[in-house]
């Protein structure tokens, strides 16, 4: 019996053998044809392709592309020499990827509907118990430097109809773009200035409030300090941010950016930045709707904060998963430059975020193919496409020996702007129709 079985297996190998052609023998060979079928009608959900994992060296779907016998000319190879674009886009029949599908539908929230006049508004975001708090600490510290003075009457204690006329005065400062003029020239009487500053309360009533006015105790502020640097204002920033989420939701388009606040005193987390108008000031990075302008988060920039509850990193990537906590995995695009943007990050929040990002590149990646930074051999409004599984690389030539790098995981498909002149792609066009989000808001505060 067991000779017959020997037999027919024999027989029926050589039948196998004889019907296969030279390919199907090889079971090493790859048909490039299938491979990026199949890589594009992958689910976003499989794992990350190598341009993610490519720096480890344990992982081995990472560099699965690179045991593949396709032709080195369909792809660039990236300055790593593992990082792999291809130069042909995905096609187009392929099933419509799950991204950039809206979740939470923009605008105000129930909570802050009811708000119907511009003092509702305001209340909403700086709340009764805010200003008590505000009337409180500042109380407290003129207590502290009453003894001072020789005119008692000018520290006295403050109230919440001096606090909120206080913030009345500021704002309409800041209407009158009054923000760097001199205190005399607001409360002046030549028939030049607005009388409401001197008809609300006098000068030196106005300078000693603005002195004395605090977020925190001041009694208990070097305890916190030894774990907060932004002890001084860490509970009404903090509110205020919280409220900022609450009461609205923002558009499918959102700007990840940096704020400077003027200021040029005491602080150990002062910056410059030489190329904001003010130059030196507080830096806060900022979640802003790209369309309305909406701030929906908020984190100041300390520096390294001390062991304990308020330590974090401050890395790029870091910065922006705490930024889009309110939109994670509700369908959002960001729209960040190339401080922040990189090519492991974009990946990242489109796995495990539902995010896509649209964003301006550094040229120092290594992922990045040489031939896209050169442009000695490059046409004017020339652009290169790179195509991975989930992301686009694209180099734009602007000018003469100068490129633009960039990279978007909501565009599939590298297609040029037909309506523009200059020949830009249209992910560029795109980027720059939504980059400008924190720029207005610093526009609207007068700080451009």
């Amino acid at each position: 019996m067991s000779n017959k079985v020997i037999s027919w297996l024999e027989e029926t190998k050589e039948v196998f053998l004889d019907d296969s052609d030279d390919t199907d023998a090889d079971p090493s060979y790859v048909d490039p044809a299938e491979l990026r079928q199949n890589e594009s009608d992958s689910d976003i959900s499989e794992p990350t392709p190598s341009i993610i994992t490519q720096r480890s060296n344990t992982s081995q779907t990472s560099h699965s592309r690179s045991h593949s016998p396709i032709a080195q000319n369909s792809y660039y190879l990236g300055k790593d020499k593992q990082t792999k674009w291809y130069k042909d886009a995905p096609p187009k029949n392929v099933r419509t990827r799950q991204r950039n599908f809206v979740l939470r539908l923009p605008g105000v929230k129930p909570t802050g509907r009811n708000a119907n006049s511009i003092l509702k508004c305001w209340n909403l975001f700086f709340a009764d118990s805010m200003i008590d708090d505000i009337i409180k600490y500042t109380n407290i510290y003129l207590d502290k430097i009453r003894s001072k003075y020789t005119q008692k009457h000018m520290v006295r204690e403050t109230s919440k109809s001096e606090i909120n006329a206080l913030f009345g005065l500021l704002y309409l400062a800041g209407v009158q773009r009054g923000n760097h003029l001199n205190l005399d020239d607001l409360w002046s009487n030549d028939g030049l200035s607005p009388e409401y500053f001197r008809a609300v309360m006098p000068k030196a009533r106005f300078y000693i409030l603005l002195r004395a006015m605090r977020f925190d105790d001041i009694g208990t502020r070097a305890q916190r300090k030894q774990f907060d640097k932004l002890a001084a204002i860490r509970s009404i920033f903090d509110e205020f941010v919280l409220r900022c989420e609450n009461y609205y939701t923002v558009g499918a388009n959102v700007t990840i950016d940096e704020m400077l606040e003027s200021f040029r005193g005491r602080c150990s987390f002062r910056v410059y930045i030489p190329s904001k108008p003010n130059k030196y000031g507080i830096k806060i990075q900022a979640l802003v709707d790209s369309s309305t302008f909406y701030t929906s988060k908020m984190e100041v920039y300390v520096g390294t904060q001390p062991d304990g509850p308020y330590k974090c990193e401050n890395d790029p990537a870091s910065v922006v998963k705490r930024l889009i906590a309110p939109i994670t995995k509700t369908g959002r695009n960001i729209t960040m430059d190339n401080w922040y943007n990189s090519i492991p990050l974009a990946i990242d929040l489109l796995k495990n975020h539902n995010t896509t990002v649209v964003g301006t590149l550094r040229k120092n990646k290594r992922e990045i193919p040489l031939c896209f930074l050169d442009t000695k051999k490059r046409q004017l409004n020339s652009t290169m496409f790179g195509y991975d599984k989930d992301i686009l690389l694209t180099s734009y030539v602007p000018k003469k020996n100068k490129n633009v790098l960039l990279i978007s995981t909501m565009h599939e498909q590298g297609v040029i702007d037909p309506e523009s002149e200059k020949r830009k792609p249209e992910v560029i066009t795109y980027y720059n129709s939504t980059k400008s989000g924190v720029d207005c808001v610093d526009e609207m505060k007068g700080e451009e």
